[in-house]
């Protein structure tokens, strides 16, 4: 086991589910924390689902945060409710990371299959934002778009309905502007029976078009659910595959490369 500072169901609201894990290896390999955000459909679901994910993170020498929200008709009234959660869950969890020796700003954001949309989406809003710095995303089983697709079953063509609210063009990624995307980094299974793996190459695609980093990997026979479980077969050789991304993003910018990635160019 690695020496690490764990804090753990840290509460950043009222409401029980808006807890946070904070978990800092001694050694880190960077100072960018990567954000973690659960899957669901925003109806059910707890942050401690990816603590195992998390400690493999740790091991590898990454600072994480693990995000608890409110659910749909349980705290949260629309997206925009758990997207807020987030920022605030982040915020706070920064701070205590800090005190370890990780960054107080800069981040990683890192979903799995509905939560990889609560997390882009979160990525994309903060855009302009000077407190948190995103410097990447990780999309597993990735849910890019509030778009009912085709086999999309009831249930969840309704959640989608719910989640979006009165705000759709702020929650929903395909729709937001491209300049505001992160290096991305999509892992989708081709077994997968919830989210097709062309809505990944849809918003791969529309990066590239859009001149922004992009890298997608498509894994053989692995279904929408599977970086949960870090140290079985499939989890394990996704990591494997995602570790270059991390290893490439979680140093921070200096102040210069800071201030040139948020300054307009003069027309």
């Amino acid at each position: 086991m690695i020496d690490m500072h764990v804090s753990l169901s840290l509460a950043y609201g009222q409401h029980p589910r808006q807890q946070v894990d904070v978990m800092v290896p001694e050694r880190l390999q960077g100072k960018v924390v990567i954000v973690l955000c659960h899957g669901g459909w925003w109806s059910q679901g707890r942050h401690q689902e990816l603590r195992s994910l998390a400690l493999f993170l740790n091991e590898q020498g990454f600072a994480t945060i693990n995000v608890g929200t409110r659910l749909l008709n349980d705290g949260a009234r629309s997206g925009q409710d758990i997207i807020d959660d987030v920022k605030a869950g982040v915020a706070k969890a920064l701070d205590e990371a800090a005190i370890h020796g990780a960054s107080d700003h800069s981040v990683i954001f890192m979903g799995s299959g509905s939560g990889s949309l609560t997390a882009l989406t979160t990525a994309m809003q903060l855009f302009n934002d000077e407190r948190i710095r995103v410097r990447g995303f990780i999309g597993c089983g990735v849910t890019p778009t509030l778009e009912v697709w085709e086999g999309c079953s009831t249930t969840t063509s309704k959640i989608l309905e719910q989640f979006s609210g009165h705000t759709r063009q702020l929650l929903n990624p395909m729709e937001m502007p491209a300049d505001r995307l992160p290096p991305l980094f999509l892992i989708h299974g081709d077994s997968d029976n919830e989210v097709p793996a062309r809505l990944a190459q849809r918003l791969h695609a529309r990066a590239i078009e859009a001149n922004e980093d992009s890298h997608l990997i498509v894994l053989t026979g692995i279904g929408h659910s599977f970086i949960e479980q870090p140290y079985e077969r499939s989890g394990k050789n996704a990591l494997e595959r995602l570790m270059p991304f991390l290893h490439a993003h979680v140093n921070e910018p200096d102040s210069a490369e800071l201030f040139l990635g948020h300054c307009s160019t003069p027309e």
